[in-house]
Formats: structure tokens, sequence, C-alpha cells
């Protein structure tokens, strides 16, 4: 397979609508934010955080995109997948373009890419179902940090850390995968059985990575990923002159993630800045601070991974690969 067939596999003309869809309801809401805010008051919490600041920003968002990846390529690894890691960088970076599709399920575009490499579909969508949910307990937990604060918020988390611990056992019991594949046997020659087939693949190997050693180490990459972005949240207010305790802050972030994946709006694109706001001004913050901070550290994590990813489709389009199926 060459550069060209793999373009219009990577960005089709529905992925590309998606993206221009969530990029306007984002400038228009970002605007509304702004036309709220003020020009003059806006403009002066851009000044603040300067050029530095800016980089610091978007080099922790890059730093956490590697780690993340780091985990992705050694999950690939783990099942005998070797890549070079220019190329499955690219392909892992590719898939943020599509990162404000609700569940961040579009990223699965990863498996499209690497199916030419040999490596299964399930086998790649296993490491994204995995990813996503050692994701989401890291972020959990890190919500958890706000209990001190605003006792309130910590029923919200510790629902999510609930089903989280509920729904564990269930993907790592026999139970579940032998209930799939009496599905797939049934159903064997409809789609339905091949789609079982394909369900009870991925969840095997699923299991495979959630097994103690591959667990803790996946979870210690999510950790020291998602901390980075929790850090760099803190930094933004720290320039913005919002005195506020570390743990506070990092909770705030890890809180305000949950309430967007929680309203199934692509990206969370409204709800986790308004929720961000909400705690900001609950915590001392200023009304400009408050509205400023979070479309600041939106900017420089949801919609900086999106252009990132926009590059990496866009490099990977100049390509000419000789892949064979």
């Amino acid at each position: 397979m060459d550069g060209e067939n793999i373009k219009p596999l990577l960005l089709s003309r529905r992925h590309r609508r998606k993206i221009i869809v969530s990029m306007i309801l984002a400038a228009l809401l970002y605007l509304s934010v702004v036309v709220y805010l003020g020009y003059e008051q806006a403009l002066s919490a851009f000044v603040k955080i300067g050029m530095t600041g800016w980089v610091v920003l978007l080099f922790c968002s890059f730093s956490s995109y590697s780690i993340r990846y780091f985990r992705w390529q050694y999950y690939l690894k783990l099942n005998r997948h070797y890549l070079p890691h220019g190329l499955s960088f690219l392909y892992y970076l590719s898939a943020f373009a599509l990162t404000t599709t609700p569940g961040k399920v579009g990223e699965t575009v990863r498996s499209v890419l690497l199916r030419p490499h040999g490596i299964p579909y399930h086998t790649s969508l296993a490491c994204f179902f995995v990813e996503r949910f050692l994701d989401l307990i890291v972020i959990t937990l890190f919500s958890l940090l706000i209990w001190v604060h605003f006792q309130s918020y910590v029923y919200y988390a510790a629902v999510f850390m609930l089903v989280l611990i509920l729904v564990f056992p269930v993907i790592r019991h026999d139970f579940l995968y032998k209930v799939i594949k009496k599905l797939h046997r049934y159903y064997k020659n409809s789609r339905m059985g091949h789609f079982a087939g394909h369900v009870a693949n991925m969840l095997k190997y699923a299991r495979e990575l959630l097994l103690p050693t591959t667990l803790y180490t996946g979870l210690l990459f999510g950790v020291i990923a998602w901390g980075v972005q929790g850090m760099a949240f803190y930094f933004v207010l720290s320039l913005l002159g919002l005195e506020i305790n570390v743990s506070l802050a990092i909770g705030i972030y890890a809180i305000s993630l949950l309430a967007g994946a929680a309203s199934f709006i692509p990206g969370g694109i409204g709800s986790t800045e308004l929720v961000m706001g909400l705690l900001l001004s609950a915590s001392g913050a200023d009304s400009g601070v408050a509205i400023a901070a979070p479309l600041i550290s939106r900017l420089s994590t949801l919609w900086f991974a999106v252009l990132v990813g926009l590059a990496a489709a866009w490099r990977i389009n100049m390509l000419r690969l000789d892949i064979k199926p």
C-alpha cells in the first residue's frame, strides 16, 4: 500500500467534516467567551502567559503525547509487532486529528494505518481500549485530589471510580469472553458472528494487557503523562496570578476532564471549560482568570493535539510507503 492509498483512509470526507464542525463550534464558543470577558481582558491574560509560557505549555502537552506513545509502542511490542519509531509515532499522532470525536473513538483510525503492517485490528483496538480505560482510572484518581476543598465534587469522582472498579473484573473474568465466543460460534456465518469474533479477540488481548505487570506499567505511563498536563494547568494559573494549591489545581483539571467525558459532547467542548471555570471561581479566582484559564488550557492541550494530528496526517500523506497488505 502506498501513500496515495493511505490518504483517503486516514482522513475521509466524513472525518474532515467532523473536524471542521468541531473547530467551528469551538471557535464560536471561544469567541463568545472573549466577547463576554472583554477583548482587552482576554488579551491581557494571553500577554501574561507570554511567548515563553506558551512554549512551556506546548512542550508539556507534546511531552504528554510522547509518553503515551511509548506506552502504545510497549503494548504493540508485547504482541511482537515492531514498527520503526518514526513511522509509528506519526501514526499515533495522526489519530489526534480526530480526538474531538465522542469518546475519542476517531483515534481508532490508527488501526486502519497499522493493518497493512500485519497488525490485526483486534490487537490495535485492544491497545486503544486499554489506553482509554487506564487513562480514565488515572484521571479519576487525580480528580480525588480536590476532596479537601470541594467534598461535594468528590462524590462524582467516587462514582466514576466505583464504576471502573466494577468493570475491571468483568473485563478480566472468563465469563464475558466465553459469552462472546458462544455468540461467535452460534452466529458464525453472519455479520454478528464476525463482529463477535473480532470483539472476542480484542478482549482476549486486552485481558493480557491488564495482567499485573503490564497493568502497573501502563498506569505508571498514564500517571506521568497526565501529571505533566495537570502541572501545566497549575503553571497557567500561576502565570495568571492565582495562588492555588498544586493538588487542587490538578484535581480541578482532572474532574473537568471527567465532566467533559460524561457530557458525551465531542471533545467535551464547552462542558469541560464550564466546570473548570466554576471550580476556579469557587477557589477564589476572579472572573477574568476563571474564564481565561480554561480557554488557554484547552488551546494548549485539546486543540494543540488536533493541530499536531493534522500535521502528522499531512506528513503521512506525503510519504510513499511500500507496504504489503
